[in-house]
């Protein structure tokens, strides 16, 4: 019998997510390093898409904590936790390992950390859908 909490099989949850977290990172950085650095300041206050990412992984964590019995609204949540999360990883070695400039941000050090991050992501996520494979 199937979990009402979970309305898709594995390999699905898995797609919901992986796709959305590689897609956003992938734009990003093509943006990031074409387009080049712009910053957002609601209110005067700069802000990182690492908060963006935040706003979107929490809400769609609490969400899908309880079970989400609407086919379309546990796509949208499955979606923003990928594409969220993208946005938290990619900015956790800028933020702590340099010193946050825009060239920082562009730099191979905030690349490199932000690839290693995305991957380790990649890793757990595949994990996760191999052990609900086995149960």
């Amino acid at each position: 019998m199937s979990d009402p909490r979970q309305p898709f099989p594995p390999k699905q949850t898995l797609l919901f997510i992986l796709i959305p977290l590689l897609a956003t990172f992938a734009c990003q950085r093509l943006y990031l390093h074409l387009a080049g650095v712009t910053h957002v300041y609601p209110g005067g206050i700069l802000v990182h898409h690492l908060f963006f990412g935040v706003l979107m992984v929490i809400p769609a964590a609490f969400a899908l904590a309880f079970g989400i019995r609407q086919r379309r609204t546990a796509i949208v949540a499955l979606a923003a936790l990928g594409s969220g999360s993208a946005m938290i990883l990619d900015e956790i070695v800028y933020l702590v390992a340099t010193k946050a400039s825009d060239g920082d941000y562009v730099s191979g050090l905030s690349l490199g950390g932000a690839l290693v991050f995305i991957a380790l992501g990649v890793v757990l996520l595949g994990a996760l859908y191999w052990r609900s494979r086995r149960e």
